[in-house]
């Protein structure tokens, strides 16, 4: 099974990551992209692009 890390965040970061909880009322997690496999990279990327074109 692949290891998967939890992200490293600067002050910055997780502030942010504590702003977009509040307003979307779940808990976010920040993984390492570095640790994870390439195809489950690639996943993220797509499915990140795909979510950013979203009119909502």
């Amino acid at each position: 099974m692949e290891e998967i890390k939890i992200a490293q965040l600067d002050q910055k970061q997780l502030e942010k990551i504590n702003e977009l909880e509040k307003n979307i009322g779940v808990t976010l997690v920040a993984y390492d992209s570095s640790t994870m496999s390439s195809q489950g990279s690639d996943a993220f990327e797509s499915n990140n692009s795909t979510h950013s074109n979203h009119p909502s």
